[in-house]
């Protein structure tokens, strides 16, 4: 054999083994957790509690950072543009994935991640205030029918339930937006509203003091808080807002080290401490694959679009 042919092989056989040996050692640092939210919120425990239990599995801290902004898209890009080394990788939550690059300019596609899980679904209902003369879902939407009932919802997805009951009895259900669901709830609580669209943390609380009463949840499941109120399908309407939060790592990363990834956060999902957080959080703590996850990302997305578009919240 000729000496540099000798010598190309020997390098070829050198670099194979060193992926190799990078492959078994994975991991051998601490990873980046990037959240898309601020401190404090439920994306932003949840994540922190998952992280923790991640740990155990991993052998290696989890560093979780914030990286607020653009309605949770700033995370993401960050994601996206960061090293494909396996240690970073951050919250992809459906918002950010499907619902926001319906509405405006994002600089990441999804091609830029490869999906490691779907790590938990938020839910959404739709309540009016204790004193309310709407008893049932069906006093709503016969006032809806007579005239127009209003409701607070800090945005997409909670607002798109709406159109579609708009749709599907003839009523007209108004949108009065607020920046934020704690906001929602008060200005349902001052009487500024007939009714909010909002998440767990913002209604449940409530309900339990005597000040709120929950008429439908407009996911497609049942509240385990409240489980005698019913889903909107429950009651004859095909009509369900399903979000959850995810995890991604950018693309290209090798597929060794996303199934080690994959299979830490799989088992991190059991952990009764992450079950608790995310049930005290209002989040349903399930796992969803990343294949699954990606699909519903994808499929989710298109159809986002043409709810938003139908309510003119399209990107012009």
């Amino acid at each position: 054999m000729k000496r540099s042919a000798f010598f190309a092989l020997a390098a070829s056989a050198i670099l194979c083994a060193a992926g190799t040996a990078s492959a078994e050692d994975y991991p051998a640092k601490e990873i980046t957790v990037i959240v898309n939210y601020g401190a404090g919120g439920a994306t932003d425990l949840s994540t922190r509690t998952l992280a923790k239990a991640a740990e155990q599995h991993l052998g290696v801290p989890l560093k979780v950072v914030n990286r607020a902004g653009g309605a949770g898209t700033v995370g993401p890009t960050v994601l996206a543009n960061s090293r494909n080394d396996g240690y970073t990788i951050g919250v992809t939550s459906f918002s950010p994935m499907a619902i926001q690059p319906n509405m405006r300019e994002v600089p990441y596609k999804l091609e830029d991640f490869a999906f490691l899980a779907g790590t938990g679904r938020y839910r959404y209902g739709l309540a009016v205030r204790a004193d309310s003369e709407f008893e049932t879902f069906e006093d709503f939407v016969a006032k809806a029918k007579d005239g127009k009932v209003t409701i607070s919802a800090s945005g997409p997805p909670n607002n798109i339930a709406l159109h579609q009951l708009a749709e599907a009895t003839g009523g007209r259900f108004d949108w009065i937006p607020y920046p934020s669901g704690n906001d929602s709830a008060v200005a349902l609580l001052a009487g500024e509203v007939d009714a909010t669209a909002q998440n767990p943390t913002d209604i449940v609380k409530h309900v339990k003091s005597g000040e709120m009463r929950m008429l439908a949840s407009l996911s497609p499941v049942r509240w385990f808080e409240l489980p005698d109120v019913p889903t909107l399908q429950d009651l004859g309407y095909e009509i369900a807002i399903d979000s959850w939060s995810g995890l991604s790592a950018p693309a290209g990363t090798d597929p060794g080290k996303i199934e080690i990834l994959q299979t830490a956060f799989s088992k991190a999902m059991s952990d009764p401490e992450v079950q608790a957080q995310f049930k005290n959080l209002g989040m349903d703590p399930d796992f969803m694959s990343g294949e699954d996850y990606r699909k519903f990302v994808v499929e989710g997305r298109e159809t986002i679009g043409e709810q938003l578009k139908a309510i003119g919240m399209t990107a012009q």
